[in-house]
């Protein structure tokens, strides 16, 4: 793909185990031949983007989420700030892509985590990328937060849980997002847990509905019929991800005809990523 081609850019959004549904989407675009070239991620979305730009294709990816447990990556780790670390999800990372730079990705990529302190986004394009995806999947109160710069760094999901912002600065001309919550079933809650949980996620959607009028093309899938920690959903999630990015496959190809690539704005991020990456006083 040349400079002067239309990019096509993919926010993944969060969601646990749903996000297998992500998986789906990248295989039809990857077979329909419009392959992401920016993607962003947050939470279970950033876990998915983040392998995908280091090369990973969607089917490795999904037999890597079929071998995940909640407690294969958590461990009960008391502390003030959260009841358990999940460093091991750290290592599946690099385990999957080794440990590896923002700089070092065949594809740009931004993940988002959410600054704890200060309630504003985090926006990460350098530096670690095991460590950007931890602290973009951490969840507030359950695992401890990821200390990065000062900061306490937890799920994104709070602040932009589908990250579509991030891919025009970093050169998509087309944007594209995957909200796989976008018709929730809350359910009644049946204690304090569950009213704290149905509360969080109204707050998260509400502000997810509006963030993806932002969009190209918008892909919202409804998937509450689906545990979000339940690892035997994950192939018929999958199968949700290939019927939702079949469904949005015209829309998507036709934005892409009809698009116009700002390359000057695609010159400004790439030469200010490359003075983020070389500058030697940063």
């Amino acid at each position: 793909m040349s400079l002067a081609d239309p990019k096509l850019g993919l926010g993944l959004g969060g969601g646990a185990v749903r996000g297998a549904a992500h998986l789906g989407v990248l295989q039809v675009f990857d077979e329909a031949g419009v392959s992401p070239q920016v993607l962003a991620g947050t939470s279970i979305g950033a876990f998915v983007a983040a392998l995908y730009a280091f090369g990973k294709t969607p089917e490795e990816i999904l037999a890597l989420i079929r071998e995940l447990e909640f407690f294969d990556i958590a461990r009960i780790r008391l502390n003030k700030l959260g009841l358990m670390s999940h460093d091991q999800m750290g290592d599946v990372v690099e385990q999957a892509i080794g440990d590896r730079d923002f700089s070092e990705s065949r594809l740009p990529l931004a993940i988002v985590a959410t600054d704890l302190a200060a309630g504003t986004p985090v926006v990460m394009t350098s530096g670690s990328v095991t460590e950007a995806v931890l602290a973009s999947t951490c969840i507030p109160g359950l695992f401890t937060p990821v200390e990065k710069d000062g900061r306490l760094l937890v799920d994104g999901g709070l602040v932009e849980n589908v990250p579509v912002s991030q891919l025009a600065p970093l050169g998509a001309d087309v944007i594209v997002g995957v909200n796989l919550n976008a018709a929730p079933d809350y359910g009644t809650p049946q204690d304090l847990v569950g009213v704290l949980f149905n509360a969080t996620d109204i707050a998260i959607d509400t502000t997810t509905r509006i963030q993806m009028q932002a969009t190209d093309v918008a892909i919202n899938m409804s998937l509450s019929q689906y545990d979000r920690v339940d690892p035997d959903n994950i192939a018929a999630l999958y199968e949700e991800g290939l019927s939702a990015g079949r469904q949005s496959l015209a829309a998507v190809q036709q934005a892409l005809e009809h698009a116009e690539p700002n390359i000057l704005e695609r010159l400004e991020a790439q030469a200010r990523h490359f003075v983020e990456d070389h500058w030697p006083y940063s």
